[in-house]
Order: structure tokens, then sequence, then C-alpha cells
């Protein structure tokens, strides 16, 4: 008859020059399927951004009827001020003008039109991509922590594993900061994990969440160089 399935404790020590971290006692390293959910959460994420900018950045013809519509106002002030000899070729200018106005105004709220139709679908893909993740990792660890072997006082109380489960809990607020403080979200990522486990425990929602923060930076740190340098 088979013995017990045992478990061996690991600690390892992340040894960085310029960002050097205490010794982290890990006792659960999911590392291919963090790979895995990382690497789901920077091609989802770089999806969502590449469609939300596409349909939020104005159009190869609206670009156009824009250019058109300085260079009408433009010709019109011009002949206006001319004086009246002119009169003729002002007034075509300003009904070409207002004509102009007319279509970017339209092709303004069909851009308005699309961000909200853009906005309403990734947030239904951002839902379903949830409970994928959740349904497929049900009550599964990521990475889980000793605390016992956390060496922190200000977290020594009474209850032993209390002061455990919040030395801890600490720790991975601490990584994942502000990721760990957006309240709700935060502690559904760890539903189906068990109890006692939780405080010490990363759930699969939150190695996805963590990819898309860092990627979606990363994007709007690119989208603003671009500019910047146009």
């Amino acid at each position: 008859k088979p013995g017990p399935v045992q478990y061996t404790e690991t600690s390892l020590l992340v040894d960085m020059t310029y960002l050097p971290y205490p010794e982290i006692p890990y006792i659960i390293v999911h590392t291919g399927d963090i790979l895995l959910l990382l690497i789901f959460g920077f091609v989802y994420e770089l999806a969502v951004r590449v469609y939300q900018h596409k349909n939020e950045r104005r159009t190869a013809h609206e670009r156009r009827v824009g250019t058109q519509l300085a260079t009408l106002r433009y010709e019109a002030a011009r002949k206006r001020a001319i004086g009246p000899s002119a009169f003729v070729e002002t007034a075509k200018l300003e009904r070409a003008v207002l004509a102009t106005e007319k279509e970017s105004e339209k092709l303004a709220q069909s851009r308005e039109t699309r961000k909200a139709r853009a906005a309403k679908l990734v947030k239904r893909c951002n839902q379903a991509c949830n409970l994928l993740v959740m349904a497929t990792y049900w009550g599964i660890a990521m990475v889980a922590v000793d605390g016992s072997r956390l060496s922190d006082a200000s977290f020594e109380s009474f209850d032993i594993v209390d002061s455990y489960n919040n030395r801890a809990s600490s720790l991975w607020k601490g990584l994942f900061f502000p990721l760990s403080y957006n309240g709700l979200n935060y502690k559904i990522a760890q539903f189906g994990i068990d109890g006692d486990m939780r405080p010490s425990c990363v759930g699969a929602l939150t190695v996805v969440w963590a990819a898309r923060v860092t990627t979606g930076e990363c994007v709007d740190i690119a989208l603003k160089w671009r500019d910047a340098t146009r």
C-alpha cells in the first residue's frame, strides 16, 4: 500500500544587485502554469489595447476631412479679407465649410459610437476571461509561502496562526501593490482556495491580472512616446 504523499518545502533566494529581496520561503510554485498565465495575460491585454486603439483613433477618411476643413476655413478667411470684390467666392467657400463641418461631426459621432461598442465588447470579454481562468484553476494556488518562516515582529500576535497568515498576506500585498488594494477583485482572485491557505497564496487570476496591468502600462508608455516624437 503506497504511503501518503509528502511535500517538500523549498526556499528560494532572489539575488538581485539593484533590487535585493529577502529570502522568500515558497512551499508551492507552479512554474509552468505561471508562465502560461503570464503569456496569456500579455497576449490578451495586447489584443484588447490594439482593438481599443483601432476604434478610438480617427480613421484616415476622418483625418482627410479634418485637413480639408482646415484648408477651407483658411481660404474662406483669406477671401473674406479681400472684401466685397470676392463676395461670390467667399460665399461658396463658406457653404463648403458648413458642409465639411457637418461631415466632420458625423464622423466624430460615428467614432464615439464605435468606442462605446468596443467598450461593451471588451467588458464582456474580460468577464469571460476571468470566468475561464477561475474555472480552469479553481482551488489551485499558483504560489504559496510559509508564513511561519517570514520574520516580521510587527505581525506577532497571541494567535500564532493568525500571525503567520498576516505575514504572508502582507508580503503579497506589498509585492502586488497597487493590484492588491483593488478591493473586491483581489478577493475574487482567491476564490476556491482553502480558507486557511488563502492569505498565503496567489491565485491564477492574480497572475493574469498582474501580466495585464504590466502590459497595459507598457502599451501606454509606448503610445505616449510615439505621440511625443511625432
